[in-house]
């Protein structure tokens, strides 16, 4: 059985499409209320109606999931939405700028076949832990749905040279574009030819894939394809269900871009900043950094991660302080069952050595008492404007962190990645009704 499949992606019709750049949407979970307010104001039939189904901007009601099946529905018959008539890949690119660098990030748009994880070769491995809420809500709109709406965003070595195959494809012309963000260009070519689908298809066969972003939509879609196949004695893969949307980017692309993600902690969760830095010495060298946050203290994280890990904290938007990571403290018997790639992640010693131990946020608390943000400003702002009491600013984590860590087995702690740009919601939708 093949891993990925073409597939017949519905996708707004061409009388619709030349202002797609007013149609899409990031994922749900980055979707802010204001942010919600602006999508809904954009275009009537933009996906966020899709995804968040009711027209409100506050959270989630409870007719929510019907809304979105509604909305799904109509546009179909309106011919809003139409779906493509031959089983196609769709090559995906993003065109963006980071920091004055241009980047160009080119993968592909098709099926893969559902696995549970843990088949570290050949298989989908997974290298964060997931949050109960999430996997609930989406679980819900796919149960009313029956559609992919976003793309799980994966990464594969590409040993057999895929990427050669797409750099052909974007020779051309694109069959569509759209600006979302607007600093973000968004390129889509169809691909229907047999030839290039065969050729696809037989060198991904055995890639090892990695799941960079859209954890809990996969575990959703597992836990959609149990909650069909009750009953169902239909040979697996057969049943459209078995099949989730994925991008797959090459681990070797040069566009790969991962942005830090820091974590914000309540006013008073930690109540005495001068006993916690005396606390965390034990862990290694603590230092205050000069000129604290007014100067590019990012790039000075940055130059400290090169030496080892290096952790930093403020507790008042002013003054910034660093935590090297000491060799001792990274051997602790806290980490003693974790692999030597994961007992020097900055993000792991983070959870391991202080969140759990020290203030009691072990993985089953960190949706409720973390903000997470990869932007250092929007942290800086919060201290600023008390709505944090403390911010642990992290540096990224490098793609081969990722791969070695989820390689042996293991999951990072929750919102270790941000891969940049997000992968936008509106290109095409997978229906889980038939192939």
């Amino acid at each position: 059985m093949a891993r990925i499949l073409p597939f017949r992606a519905v996708r707004y019709a061409s009388g619709v499409s030349k202002h797609l750049s007013r149609l899409l949407a990031p994922p749900y979970d980055v979707i802010s209320s204001e942010m919600k307010k602006d999508l809904l104001a954009s275009d009537p039939h933009n996906a966020v109606r899709l995804i968040l189904g009711n027209p409100s901007v506050e959270k989630h009601k409870a007719d929510d999931y019907a809304t979105a099946a509604r909305n799904l529905q109509a546009w179909r018959e309106n011919e809003v939405l139409t779906r493509d008539g031959q089983p196609s890949l769709y090559v995906y690119q993003q065109v963006f700028d980071v920091e004055g660098k241009n980047y160009r990030r080119t993968g592909f748009l098709g099926l893969s076949c559902l696995e549970a994880f843990g088949r570290t070769k050949g298989g989908i491995l997974a290298h964060e832990f997931t949050l109960a809420g999430p996997k609930a809500d989406r679980l819900n709109l796919m149960k009313k749905t029956h559609a992919n709406f976003s793309a799980i965003f994966s990464l594969y070595p590409d040993a057999k040279g895929v990427g050669a195959i797409l750099k052909k494809v974007t020779a051309s012309d694109p069959d569509v574009t759209a600006h979302y963000p607007s600093d973000v260009e968004n390129r889509l070519w169809r691909v229907s030819d047999p030839a290039v689908l065969s050729a696809v298809q037989e060198r991904m066969d055995e890639a090892t894939l990695f799941i960079a972003d859209g954890h809990h939509r996969y575990e959703t879609a597992l836990a959609y394809q149990d909650f069909r196949r009750q009953g169902d004695e239909t040979e697996r893969g057969a049943r459209p269900w078995d099949w989730v949307m994925m991008m797959f980017v090459a681990m070797e692309d040069p566009g790969l871009v991962i942005l830090p993600t820091h974590r914000c902690l309540a006013p008073g969760r930690i109540a005495d900043p001068a006993a916690f830095l005396s606390w965390l010495s034990q862990l290694g060298k603590v230092a205050a950094v000069p000129g604290g946050l007014s100067g590019n203290y990012m790039d000075l994280l940055a130059r400290a991660g090169k030496k080892g890990p290096t952790l930093g904290l403020s507790f008042d938007g002013k003054g910034l302080y660093f935590l090297t990571v000491s060799k001792k403290a990274m051997a602790s018997k806290a980490l003693a069952s974790l692999s030597k790639a994961q007992r020097s992640l900055d993000v792991t010693l983070l959870h391991r050595l202080i969140l759990e131990p020290k203030l009691g946020i072990t993985k089953e608390k960190v949706e409720h008492e973390i903000f997470f943000t990869a932007k250092a400003d929007e942290a800086l702002k919060r201290l600023k404007s008390l709505e944090s009491g403390s911010v642990f600013f992290l540096n990224p984590t490098r793609i081969d962190q990722l791969r070695d860590v989820a390689g042996a087995g293991e999951r990072m702690p929750q919102k270790s990645t941000y891969f940049y740009p997000k992968l936008v919601t509106g290109m095409g939708f997978n229906d889980l009704t038939s192939f």
